[in-house]
């Protein structure tokens, strides 16, 4: 197997788009019935806006832009505060941390 440059594993704009997506995906489903109403709202009304908020600029290549910052360190402090009120949304916060930091990564790089 050919061994790669370490500039290739960097992550692009389109693997944060990819990351971004199924964060939503994740926050969706937990959203879902019989989620509890309080967790549901906070999913819908905060969680998802900001990243949607990150993925207009992402989509558009502006990956150094302070919203994508923004909306992602949002969008994780929710999922923050979920995680600390019960176990089971710690799943979401590790995705929407993934997605800060190869945000943050992609951003350098491009």
């Amino acid at each position: 197997m050919p061994s790669r440059e370490a500039e290739e594993l960097w992550p692009t704009g389109p693997e944060v788009l990819n990351t971004l997506e199924e964060a939503v995906q994740m926050a969706e489903e937990i959203a879902a019935p019989p989620a509890e109403r309080w967790v549901a709202r906070t999913i819908s009304d905060r969680l998802i806006p900001n990243l949607y908020n990150a993925r207009t600029y992402l989509e558009v290549g502006q990956l150094r832009s302070p919203e994508v910052r923004m909306g992602i360190l949002n969008a994780r402090l929710e999922a923050g505060e979920l995680a600390n009120s019960d176990p089971r949304y710690a799943p979401l916060y590790s995705k929407i941390r993934v997605l800060a930091e190869e945000a943050e990564v992609a951003s350098k790089m491009s």
